[in-house]
């Protein structure tokens, strides 16, 4: 019997998604992004508006969040999840972690000319935490034009 050395086996390193056709063995598929979210959403004055902010698998347990500000660094956070899958609100802000679908639904109710701007959908993380930007669009609301009465 030989050496337990001569009973391992050795494989090359798996091949990176970009290297090689999907299907291949050791050519696993990688997420272009770790975090997607719409680039641009609107609503009207005075109704709600909900997005979702899809997440890559694995960071189920950590926080996520959705801030305002005008670049990464000056992000104001707005609500937070905490890590739990619970829905939070603050004010009129709230949100929701799915982790069997790996989805953070944000909803802003009551739109007012003012929430328009640029906002980051977020996970907090060791290091630089994972972040991709929103713009919101406010648009004027609905008017009702009365024609007559009968």
């Amino acid at each position: 019997m030989g050496s337990p050395q001569e009973h391992l086996s050795l494989t090359a390193p798996p091949r990176r998604a970009d290297k090689g056709r999907l299907g291949d063995p050791g050519v696993v598929p990688l997420p272009c992004q770790a975090l997607v979210a719409p680039r641009e959403v609107s609503g009207r004055v005075g109704q709600a508006l909900s997005l979702n902010c899809w997440y890559a698998p694995g960071y189920q347990g950590y926080n996520k969040y959705w801030c305002h500000g005008a670049s990464r660094d000056s992000c104001r956070k707005v609500v937070e999840t905490a890590g739990r899958e619970a829905p939070r609100q603050r004010g009129r802000v709230s949100i929701a972690d799915n982790h069997v679908f790996c989805l953070v639904l944000l909803t802003l109710g009551e739109l007012s000319e003012e929430d328009a701007g640029s906002y980051w959908c977020g996970v907090e993380r060791v290091g630089r935490d994972i972040m991709t930007p929103v713009t919101i669009r406010v648009l004027p609301g609905e008017r009702w034009h009365v024609v007559g009465f009968l």
